[in-house]
């Protein structure tokens, strides 16, 4: 066992259909060598037996157990949030139906739950197939175990859910109702990660952790796997996907706002004026892109692109390195522009 910690953890399981590796999940969740305060599963309407798989796995176990039945799905975003919202733990840590939890996953995050600078724990993982048989590692970015300052990561990233462990006092900051589209699917609000990413880096430092804690798995069923983003960005229309962030920027702002001063008492390194700042910045990169697709001419989208590079808004906000495939889209872009 590592250090103590008085702290108590909440653990948000999402299930849909999910009876092909539940009780596999289930049980690494029973074998936590830090015990959960309560597990709160979450059906999305399944008509398989998931649910009685559940139950049968935890008729024993020596935590609570709430489980609550979506009769009419909410989808995955909605139906982590409105779970965790139930949740009674000093941390919440989400949690997928078909991954399975490493041992130590509770214990290893909970030292960290001491400090109170800290909003937002995550960490590294083990890749492995429908077999369970490991096939590489997922890193997310993390190399070292450490802690970072607020507003250290793009303003668009995240974490995978599966691999956070957050203060719930997040989930206070601002209604669930009230968050900004979801940049990479416009069609619905934020999902459930990207929504505590923006809100955790924003009032807290994120303790990152080397080790892979969980065992991420890939499989054709995958809402999102480790390779779906790249996949999913090879073809779309940069214009409208440039709106979208704009946007989804734009409502960051405006999420902000409804932040009340009063958060630096659970958060003492929010500061709401540095926030804004950086938000402010990463829209005018945005816009001034932007300029570039809606271009009519090549001469005026190489124009806009030369004003964009000598600006450095090809420079990232939250540490200054380039984004040198940002540059060469927009590039590609404006030469070949009709």
């Amino acid at each position: 066992m590592g250090k103590a910690t008085s702290k108590t953890v909440s653990v948000v399981l999402a299930t849909h259909n999910g009876a092909s590796y539940i009780e596999e999940q289930i049980r690494s969740i029973s074998n936590q060598t830090l015990t959960p305060l309560e597990l709160i599963v979450s059906d999305d309407a399944s008509s398989d037996n998931s649910l009685q798989i559940v139950e049968d796995v935890l008729a024993d176990c020596d935590f609570t157990v709430q489980i609550n039945r979506n009769v009419r799905p909410l989808g995955f975003r909605d139906n982590f949030l409105q779970a965790s919202l139930l949740a009674q733990g000093d941390f919440i840590a989400f949690c997928d139906q078909d991954d399975v939890w490493h041992p130590t996953k509770l214990e290893k995050c909970s030292e960290f739950f001491e400090n109170k600078n800290i909003s937002l724990i995550v960490h590294a993982a083990q890749l492995i197939d429908n077999d369970t048989n490991r096939i590489g590692m997922f890193r997310q970015g993390i190399e070292d175990t450490r802690v970072r300052a607020p507003l250290s990561y793009d303003p668009w990233g995240t974490f995978w859910g599966f691999s956070m462990v957050f203060r719930r006092e997040l989930l206070k900051l601002v209604s669930i109702n009230d968050r900004i589209i979801d940049y990479i699917v416009p069609s619905e609000l934020i999902a459930h990660d990207r929504w505590i990413m923006f809100l955790g880096q924003m009032v807290g430092a994120t303790a990152e952790i080397k080790d892979p804690l969980v065992d991420y798995r890939q499989h054709s069923s995958n809402l999102f796997g480790a390779g779906s983003m790249k996949k999913s960005n090879a073809s779309f229309d940069l214009e409208k996907r440039s709106e979208d962030y704009i946007r989804a920027t734009s409502q960051m702002i405006s999420v902000l706002d409804k932040i009340s001063p009063d958060a630096s008492r659970s958060f003492p390194l929010f500061d709401k004026d540095k926030c804004r700042k950086f938000l402010e910045s990463a829209l005018l990169q945005l816009k001034s892109r932007h300029r570039i697709y809606e271009s009519s001419t090549r001469s005026g989208a190489i124009h806009h692109l030369w004003e964009c590079f000598s600006a450095n808004n090809y420079r990232s906000v939250h540490d200054g390195s380039m984004r040198w495939r940002s540059l060469m889209r927009d590039a590609q872009f404006a030469v070949l522009r009709s």
